[in-house]
């Protein structure tokens, strides 16, 4: 069983990837201690993304600030959409020579067969590789088995992770995402649960018990939207399960330093979470609206996008949204106010 903590990585969308020094070496140490065995410390964007340094990590950054910690994995996730097999060159050395040696690549259904050559240059390399297959909630058990079977094809994918980005599934949808995927891939499996529906844990313990040897999670459940599944309450539940990982040290941790984050960021599962992962809608709709409006006006807009391909995230459907809301409810409206 491999327990990959992401909260570096999922929990930037909170913070724009701005984490101390300090704290994140703290933090690798506790992981490394606790016997949590994979860490994904980021994302490794192409250079030009007006991020913190926690969402374009390279070598060079992690040798010289991070305390690199003595785990089975460790390592970063890029999106597919970002790359080609050209600039992963580029972005990636030989793995004998980095500091990290896992890999993982979000990709979307529909760009799957695109994203061979990415993977294929990253297992050239050395990389322990991982596709993360987003918004598997939705698919039918024929796309997903199709996929699998696709991915099987290519002999450079470590582990074939689904990916519940709409926080949309229960144990049902779990088990038959892995039936499909298992009718057409004998490696490893991964679930990566978020919290729309407070289902995260429950989610990834099913994953578990149903063979899925790699779960994420992130600490106090930090991630985007509504968060992941929370470190803290997945080691202890696997605990129970006759693993051996040091929880106390992650709660001492968890306590001192993410829980004023979390009241500060209000991070966690909600109705209005709930209702995305009802009528598939990106979560960052609902982290953005939340963060600027009121509640009410963010019900009206989410009774609007419900009607709308809202799965993937677009400022000017946002705009849409709350510009038709407030001809539906006058007088609560406070467009101006939004972020691009």
């Amino acid at each position: 069983m491999i327990a990959l903590d992401a909260t570096f990585r999922d929990g930037g969308y909170y913070n724009n990837w701005s984490f101390p020094i300090g704290l994140t070496n703290e933090y690798l140490l506790i992981m490394e201690a606790a016997k949590v065995n994979a860490v994904e410390i980021g994302f490794r964007s192409p250079p030009g993304k007006e991020i913190g340094r926690f969402g374009k990590v390279t070598d060079y950054f992690i040798e010289d600030e991070l305390y690199i910690p003595k785990i089975d994995y460790f390592g970063v996730m890029i999106n597919e959409a970002d790359y080609n097999w050209r600039l992963i060159q580029k972005m990636f050395q030989y793995v004998d020579y980095a500091p990290i040696n896992l890999v993982r690549a979000a990709v979307h259904f529909s760009k799957v067969k695109d994203s061979a050559d990415i993977f294929r240059t990253l297992k050239s390399l050395g990389y322990t590789t991982c596709i993360n297959l987003m918004q598997a909630a939705d698919k039918s058990y024929d796309e997903i088995r199709d996929v699998a079977r696709i991915v099987r094809s290519w002999k450079c994918i470590d582990v074939l992770y689904i990916a519940d980005s709409l926080g949309g599934m229960d144990h049902d949808t779990v088990n038959y995402a892995f039936k499909a995927v298992r009718e057409e891939w004998d490696g490893l499996m991964g679930f990566h649960g978020h919290n729309n529906k407070g289902q995260a844990l429950d989610n990834t313990l099913e994953a578990v018990d149903i063979g899925v040897e790699w779960v994420d999670s992130t600490v106090m459940g930090m991630g985007r939207g509504p968060g992941n599944t929370e470190t803290e309450y997945l080691l202890n539940e696997l605990n129970k399960r006759n693993f051996e990982f040091n929880t106390d040290l992650i709660y001492e941790f968890s306590m001192k330093y993410f829980y004023g984050m979390k009241q500060e960021f209000n991070w966690g599962p909600s109705l209005p979470y709930y209702l995305a992962a009802e009528y598939s809608i990106h979560p960052t709709y609902i982290q953005k609206m939340l963060a600027t409006h009121q509640i009410s006006d963010v019900f009206y807009a989410i009774m609007y996008l419900r009607n709308k391909q809202a799965n993937s995230f677009n400022v000017e459907l946002m705009k849409e949204a709350l510009g038709e809301q407030d001809m539906l409810h006058p007088g609560t409206g406070q467009f101006n106010k939004i972020e691009e």
